[in-house]
């Protein structure tokens, strides 16, 4: 500690052991009269004021994580230092009249620099359900959050999700998940560390489906340059049947297919069409030709019409026959 250092240390505590004598007790009993007088102006300046180092604003661009491609704009961060985690809340736009901030806070744990660290400790376990509630209650006050029955998970692994209507009627989801590499992944020396997550988000026009592909889209850009860092674990094998014969592999068809229901789970395929056959349809007899050729008179004594003869009852001579046609000789 340099000669300059250790002046302003030793007078600022010598001012501060003044002001406990001065304020607290309201006697200055046992101090000379001109060592009172010159303490007093010379700790009549005060000392300075300086913002909390645990505490700080940083650029939007060392974000730990960002939101899912066209989700909602990242307004600001907050950083918070721990003695064993770095915490930011990365501060989200808002439409809704729901009170709260939008946020995605991002906890990471792991072998932080003790000259980052901060004094208090973030808790790194697993959270029961009341600590779960507890966490809605403070973020989502006034509004009663229904937690989900179903297993859902993303990339990172399994997580739980909450969702309320606020009394604006905004619709109000809350997602957390806990990334950590599990069972005999995690030796003594690797894959150390774990990731806590949470996503609160309110807004006024979204469904629930909506909301719950937030959970699914964003990515954690931040890491440890540790090589016993890793709470995602080890990357899973390929497919047994991969390459093997006997295990046919088809290609996924590029057709768009409609979303109904929750998200990830496809529509059911639509039909092809109704198997009922419409009635056949009746088509007319296909018109003959017009006759070619000299009409033969019928025998005399027969019965004739005044009308003339159909064209379909007329005697048409097939054009390959050899004989010519005679008529009958006349009655006797």
């Amino acid at each position: 500690m340099s000669v300059d250092s250790f002046a302003n240390f030793a007078a600022g505590r010598l001012c501060s052991a003044y002001r406990s004598i001065r304020f607290g007790s309201g006697v200055r009993a046992g101090l000379p009269v001109v060592l009172a007088a010159g303490l007093t102006v010379a700790c009549s300046q005060g000392v300075p004021l300086r913002s909390s180092e645990q505490t700080r604003m940083v650029p939007t661009e060392q974000a730990f994580a960002v939101p899912e491609p066209g989700g909602p704009a990242v307004t600001a961060i907050i950083e918070t230092s721990y003695s064993n985690a770095t915490q930011q809340d990365i501060l989200l736009a808002t439409s809704a009249s729901t009170p709260g901030q939008n946020m995605l806070r991002i906890q990471i744990f792991g072998p932080l620099d003790p000259k980052q660290a901060g004094p208090e400790k973030a808790r790194a376990g697993y959270l029961p359900a009341k600590n779960i509630n507890a966490e809605m209650r403070a973020l989502f006050p006034g509004v009663r959050m229904q937690t989900s029955p179903y297993f859902v998970q993303n990339k990172y692994g399994p997580f739980g999700y909450a969702v309320g209507r606020s009394a604006s009627g905004d619709t109000c989801f809350f997602g957390w998940q806990r990334i950590a590499s599990t069972g005999f992944t995690q030796t003594l020396i690797g894959n150390k560390g774990s990731i806590q997550v949470r996503l609160r988000i309110c807004d006024e026009n979204a469904s629930e489906d909506r909301l719950l592909q937030s959970m699914y889209g964003f990515t954690i850009t931040a890491s440890f340059r540790d090589k016993n860092w890793n709470p995602y674990g080890e990357p899973l094998p390929p497919a047994e049947s991969l390459g093997r014969p006997g295990a046919p592999m088809y290609p996924v068809t590029t057709a768009p297919q409609p979303v109904s229901g929750p998200i990830g789970v496809a529509a059911p395929a639509r039909k092809a069409g109704r198997t009922t056959s419409a009635a056949p349809k009746t088509t007319a007899p296909p018109k003959l030709p017009a006759p070619i050729g000299p009409l033969v008179p019928p025998p005399p004594g027969t019965e004739t019409s005044s009308s003339p003869p159909p064209a379909s009852s007329q005697a048409v001579p097939a054009p390959d026959a050899a004989v010519p046609l005679v008529p009958p000789p006349p009655a006797p």
